[in-house]
Parts: structure tokens; sequence; C-alpha cells
């Protein structure tokens, strides 16, 4: 590009950073101030830890997890609740496990249904599991009892769920299959009563592989919780950003806002968090850890949030698709995909600028030279994904139903490093081949011309641009937008130092992808074995298969601009 064109397209950037930073003042709305419950408050945490302390391991699928669910129906039946079961089968490292939701209903005056859930299966390295997820039953069930004192005046669904830990397994039979789930108007999901003193309240808000907790079940959660004497932390407007990216849900209301149902979970963490990571999935997970006052604190406020649904004359129907800035004020739903397009509009113009430059270069030949060049390189990110279906089918790689396992797993922990061998060897084999074929084909042809290769890469970005915004433009946005930017109008040098200098913006361009990785490699506990949790994520679906093509056709196209670098400049 000559100076102009590189200052328009560089103010073209400029407007659609301007344009994020101004959309607040034009398209953000306050999310709604729904009255709060002011109804006295009934919960008893030395009820709640003593039902907390009873509880043995429950393992999916498992004996003592069959006989937790009957002390769980016993429980409820006793206090005047309709008990059914619902049953689904589980994949679990590849042994076919059946898991067991206990259901509990009661009805109000309303056909409304207010469902309250928890998950009360634990890991397989725990022992009682109390901070994940036994408090939290524990809870429920002194929810239970409250509710029988102070009748709701919708009526209530108590799910205590299982497989909660293998991807909220047991949830996503209810939210699919239960009879009556189309009167379901809100799910309030209890997981993860943290040890010691509690620091704040958490608040979790993406489905699973779909969806969004509403911004008025957001804002009415917060100020409930907040009434406790607690900070509420929910995530970052970055984090946010990744999180509806990957759409990886880590507790039982994602499985419901996948459905289309209204859901949030409500999380704690500790004063102690270098202690709580210690204990987390491990034998240490005993009752012992946790204190009454984190408890009290905990259930009443997940007591004040579900009697303020109760009480609401009727619940918003609003759109899910809001984006929360910062306190209660969010983005309009459709000026959040107006300003991921827009964040691609330089884009296109720098590839107009390149065309009308480089016309005269393009030739059949030079195209179809970038394009093999670009195959090839690609070739081998789809061949680990076929590698991991081979393995599968000969039952090498332990399958999940959903998803992989868990922090602190043997599964996880202990990968077989013959199959990850055979894995990156398939794809460095199929690299080699790759390699030589396009050294062989490139013989007779000209040499690159870096202008023209750039040109054709750039087109190759565009389409990339267009297939990952129709698949989720908060995907597009967070790994494609800055990537679009650099690649884009990073340009040549002649000197070893400025070839340097360009690589490394190049490189640059993938700070998201690193956060990303970053962010499930806490979320999830995984300690280092990321590539194999990215193998098992491949295997069970939790990646899909288009996010996964995407990224490989981005990753090969950042090769390549790291490779035009090395081109030479034709006169």
């Amino acid at each position: 590009m000559d100076r102009k064109q590189r200052k328009i397209s560089v103010a073209v950037i400029v407007l659609a950073l301007i344009a994020w930073l101004i959309s607040p003042l034009f398209f953000s709305a306050p999310e709604p101030a729904l009255p709060l419950s002011q109804a006295p408050l009934l919960f008893n945490a030395s009820r709640a830890y003593q039902l907390t302390s009873e509880f043995p391991s429950r393992v999916l699928g498992s004996l003592e997890s069959r006989q937790s669910t009957g002390y769980l129906r016993d429980y409820l039946q006793n206090l005047g609740y309709e008990i059914g079961y619902s049953h689904f089968d589980a994949r679990i490292a590849g042994k076919k496990q059946v898991g067991r939701n206990v259901l509990a209903g009661k009805k109000g005056r309303s056909t409304d249904i207010l469902a309250l859930v928890a998950h009360f299966d634990t890991a397989l390295t725990t022992v009682q599991g109390a901070m994940k997820n036994g408090a939290a039953v524990g809870v429920l069930l002194e929810m239970a009892r409250v509710f029988t004192q102070s009748p709701a005046q919708r009526s209530l669904l108590l799910c205590l769920s299982d497989g909660g830990e293998w991807g909220a397994l047991g949830a996503r039979e209810v939210a699919d299959r239960y009879p009556e789930r189309d009167r379901i108007v809100a799910v309030l999901s209890l997981d993860y009563v943290a040890l010691d003193n509690l620091a704040a309240f958490r608040l979790e808000e993406t489905g699973q592989l779909k969806g969004f907790s509403p911004s008025w079940l957001r804002a009415l959660a917060r100020r409930a919780a907040e009434a406790h004497g607690l900070p509420v932390t929910e995530p970052s407007l970055l984090r946010v950003h990744f999180e509806r990216a990957l759409m990886i849900s880590r507790a039982d209301h994602g499985p419901f806002l996948r459905a289309g149902i209204p859901a949030i979970n409500l999380g704690s963490s500790s004063t102690e968090p270098a202690r709580e990571a210690l204990v987390y999935h491990s034998a240490l997970d005993t009752p012992e850890n946790l204190k009454i006052a984190s408890i009290e604190k905990y259930g009443l406020a997940a007591e004040r949030i579900l009697r303020s649904l109760d009480e609401l004359p009727s619940v918003p129907r609003d759109s899910s698709d809001s984006f929360r800035l910062w306190d209660s004020l969010s983005l309009k739903p459709k000026a959040v995909p107006a300003l991921h397009l827009l964040s691609f509009s330089p884009l296109p113009l720098i590839f107009y600028f390149y065309l009308i430059n480089n016309r005269r270069r393009l030739s059949l030949v030079q195209i179809g030279r970038e394009a093999l060049a670009y195959a090839t390189t690609l070739l081998p990110l789809p061949a680990i994904y076929l590698s991991i279906s081979l393995f599968r089918a000969r039952h090498l790689i332990p399958l999940y139903s959903l998803y992989p396992a868990t922090g602190r797993d043997p599964g996880l922990e202990n990968p077989p490093w013959g199959v990850l061998v055979g894995i990156l060897g398939i794809a460095l084999f199929v690299a080699i081949i790759g390699y030589a074929a396009a050294k062989f084909s490139f013989r007779s042809l000209p040499k690159p011309d870096c202008r023209v290769s750039k040109l054709v890469s750039l087109g190759f970005l565009l389409i990339t641009a267009a297939f990952a915004l129709a698949y989720n433009s908060y995907w597009a946005s967070a790994f494609l937008m800055l990537p679009s930017w650099i690649w884009a109008m990073t340009g040549y040098s002649t000197s070893a130092a400025g070839r340097l200098k360009n690589r490394i913006l190049i490189l640059a361009a993938g700070i998201p992808y690193y956060l990303a990785l970053r962010i499930i490699d806490s979320e999830f506990v995984i300690a280092g074995n990321l590539i194999w949790y990215q193998i098992l994520a491949l295997n069970t679906g939790l990646y899909t298969a288009s996010g996964y093509f995407l990224w490989a056709a981005t990753a090969a196209l950042g090769i390549r601009f790291l490779a035009i670098q090395g081109h030479k400049i034709s006169s």
C-alpha cells in the first residue's frame, strides 16, 4: 500500500475502535432493576451443614451414588414433595454408566415453574466432595424445607442432578427431556460453596455451547447476593467476550441456557485461594473445611434470589443477547453483532487496496502457487482431527459423553504418550510429505512475489473471517479481529532486522489464542496437560468441528504470513 492508502486503513481501524468506545453512549441500556424480596429468610445453615456431612462418595454410576439418590428421595418425600427420577446414559473414560437425577416437585398457585438445581455427584479423585458440590446439595435440601414452611407462589422443581462433573449431563437430560420444561421460567443453579471464609459470590452466565443469562436475571441475582455483605464477582468485559467465543459452561445452568431457559449459577470463592486450589477435587475436600458462617451467607443469598424470582408479577422474556459492560449497564442485543461486523471493515478495504495495486502482477500461476502453499500448510491440522477419529475408533482415546476428564482425574493427568506421539507424528508426517510435494511442484514455477502472495493470503483471510462471523461473531471478534488488522497492515522489509520485527508483530496477533488457552487451563485445573485436554475435547465434541477448522484455517494463515516475509519483492 502507498502512504495515502495506509493512512486511510489506519483511520478505518481507529474509527472501529472509537465505535466500540462510544457505543455505550448510544446503544446501551440499564439492566432492569427488578424488586428484591423483603420476606423474612428462613434458611438454617447448621441444618445445611449437617446434611452435607452425611454424604458418602457419589461418583456417577457407583453404588454409593445410587444409595445417595435413595437418601435424597426419602428426605424430600418426607417434606411432602412429589418425587421422580430421570435416567440417562453416559460414557466416562470409555465405560458406559447410567446416571440418575432426583426430581422433587411442589405445585404452587401458578403453573410457572422455578427450578433449583445442584449436582450431587463427585469427581473420582475426592471422597466426600464437600466443597464441590456436597455443600450446595445441603443448601438445596435446606431450601426444600424452607419452602415447605413458607410455600412459593410459583410451582417449584428441585433437581438433584447427576453427572455434573462431566459436563452437567443430568441437567442436560432435564433441560432437554423434562416433560414440563416449557413451563420453567427461571433456573438457579447452586455450585461450589468455597471452604473457609467466603471472599465473594461468583455468578456464571455462559450457556453450554449456546445461550447466555439474560440481563434481568444477572441484575436480580447480583443485587440479591450483594444484600448479604459480600461482593459479587462477574467476568470482566474481556473475559465475557472470550467465554461467549468458547461457549464452555462449568455448571448446571449451562444446559438450560442452551435450551433457551433463563438460568444463572451461584458460586463462591474463598479468602484462602491457595488452600482452596489444594483441596479442589482431592481427598481433602471434606466437610471439616467448610464454615457454617460461609454456608449461611451462601444459603441466604440463594434463598433471596429464589424468593425474588417467585414474587415477580411476571418473569421477563427479554433477549439473552445483551452484553454486560459494567455495573448494571449492557449493550443492546443488536449492537454487539453490528460492532463485530464493523471491526472487520478494515480487512476488505486493505484487500481492495492490494488488489488495485497488484492486479497486473496477478496470474493464475501465482494464485495457484500461493493456494498450494496454503493448502500444504493447512493439511497437518485436519490430519490431527482425522487421526483423533482413527485412534477413537480403535478405542485408544478414552471417550466421554461431553466434557473430558476433570481436574486431577487420572484420565487427564496420565495421558497415553503413545497416542499423543502417534497423533503428533501423523501431523508431522503429513507436513513433511506436503512440504516435499510443494517443493517438487514449485520447481517449474516462477519465484513468488511477496505482494501477490500477501494479496492471495488476504483473500483467504477475508473468506475465513466471513465464515467465522457466520459461525459465532464473538469467536470471530475474539480470535480473528487482531490478526485481520495486524497481518493486513504488516508490510515488508529488505533488512533482516525489519523482517524479524514484522514476524514478531505477526506472532503477537495470536495473543487472543494464548489468553484463551490460559483461561481453559485455569478454569478446568488442567495443570499443564493442555495438549491432551485439547485432544480429549475434540474427541468428545466439546470443541465443535466448525470451531476447530476455523482455528486451523487461521493458524495456517498466520504461518503463511510469516513465510511471506521471506519472499522477495519483484520490480
